[in-house]
């Protein structure tokens, strides 16, 4: 059989998968210095229209990262400077330019390009490709508004995160409140247990030719070497390239238990995976980076940092640049992958590292990497060892 085992079919974000609109044509402009000196396509804005647009999630949802004089807004991010009196800092075709594209000031920039050139952006998926994520009116309005901005004003306190998150790797699960954190301790609260539980059942099954893992491995998993589970994203030598840990169990169930391999990332390896990284808990994630698998957790860090989608964002972006700011209601954490397969509390379901890269991918407007692709394991190999020295804590507990 083949030896690949990779076939398989908040932010979240800073605007809603369901907001993109561009009925019409794209229209080109003209930079000017800093500024869009003259209206898009000659439209005329309307600022009651544009306040709308600033605090709707599926149209711009600048609230995300900025904090505005919208007093009924609770949540209102800091990823980006606060707009209190922005139109007493910046004229009408500062405003503009912007908003149709703040990377032709600061290239570093998170912030989308709402009129950017749909032609210039990367992996857009199928429902927005070939779109900007504001129509010409849209942007008129939005900046109708901004220019309303002319005074100062106190913008509204958001919570530090109480976390060193510059020294070093710092798991998430200490963004958790008291009460989620006391869930994920609990054996007996923890929903992950379920999967655990499902897992469990798997490595007690008989295969096709009457083995089980608990053949090899002892009832409760005793032969395991937990240590080497922690090393995972590893190194296999025969197939020359690094493997993740459902890879090295689909090894076993087909070659060594002779069974149809299992397609990456389905319930039952996903199961699989929880079980044996839940008999890992507390082991010290030590994934190696240097050796024969350099080249792989370069291009790991590649992706990372790889602007993806209409939205042209990156795992980089909330994880590092930004980390420990406030996106809408969603503190933003270093994007530790210790505690992964996670139960999610937003989904309610257990959700592999994998899902988790589609996820995001999806949140960017962007098309994902197939689960087990070659993409999505280097992407795990350097996200995992991001995490070097912290502990596994499957199955850990995430909003």
């Amino acid at each position: 059989m083949n030896r690949r085992h990779t076939v398989g079919v908040i932010l979240a974000g800073v605007v809603s998968a369901s907001g993109a609109l561009a009925g019409e044509d794209y229209v080109e402009w003209k930079r000017e210095g800093y500024a869009i000196p003259r209206p898009l396509a000659g439209l005329e804005g309307d600022a009651v229209r544009g306040r709308a647009l600033v605090v709707d999630r599926a149209k711009g949802n600048c609230l995300a990262c900025h904090r505005m004089p919208i007093p009924e807004e609770e949540f209102q991010g800091t990823v980006g400077p606060p707009l209190y009196g922005v139109a007493s800092r910046l004229n009408e075709g500062e405003l503009r330019l912007r908003v149709v594209d703040e990377k032709q000031i600061n290239p570093a920039t998170v912030m989308p390009g709402y009129y950017r050139d749909p032609k210039t952006l990367n992996r857009v998926a199928d429902d927005w490709w070939g779109r900007t994520i504001l129509s010409a009116q849209e942007v008129e309005d939005v900046v109708a508004y901004l220019k309303t901005l002319d005074a100062p004003g106190v913008p509204q306190q958001r919570p530090a995160a109480g976390v060193d998150l510059q020294s070093g790797p710092v798991s998430g699960s200490a963004f958790l409140s008291e009460v989620t954190r006391q869930m994920q301790e609990d054996d007996f609260a923890n929903p992950g247990m379920t999967t655990v539980e499902y897992g469990r059942g798997l490595f007690h099954k008989q295969g096709e030719e009457g083995t089980r893992c608990v053949d090899c491995h002892g009832e409760e998993g005793e032969g395991l070497d937990r240590e080497a589970i922690a090393r995972y994203p590893r190194w296999n030598a025969e197939l020359e390239r690094p493997i993740t840990l459902q890879e090295q169990i689909n090894i076993c169930w087909e070659e060594r238990m002779d069974n149809f391999p299992y397609v990456y990332d389905c319930r039952e390896l996903v199961g699989l995976e929880t079980y044996v990284r839940y008999l890992a808990r507390g082991q010290t994630i030590a994934v190696q980076t240097d050796g024969p698998v350099r080249p792989f957790y370069e291009e790991g860090e590649r992706l990372y940092r790889q602007r993806f989608g209409q939205l042209d964002m990156s795992c980089y972006h909330c994880h590092d640049q930004h980390r420990g700011a406030w996106l809408r209601g969603q503190l933003l954490n270093q994007g530790q992958s210790n505690g992964f397969p996670v139960y999610r509390l937003g989904t309610s379901r257990i959700t592999s590292l994998h899902r988790r890269f589609s996820e995001c991918l999806g949140s960017f407007r962007a098309e994902p990497f197939l689960p087990g692709s070659d993409e999505y394991i280097n992407l795990e190999l350097y996200v995992t060892a991001r995490g070097n020295g912290l502990k596994i804590e499957t199955p850990a507990i995430r909003d």
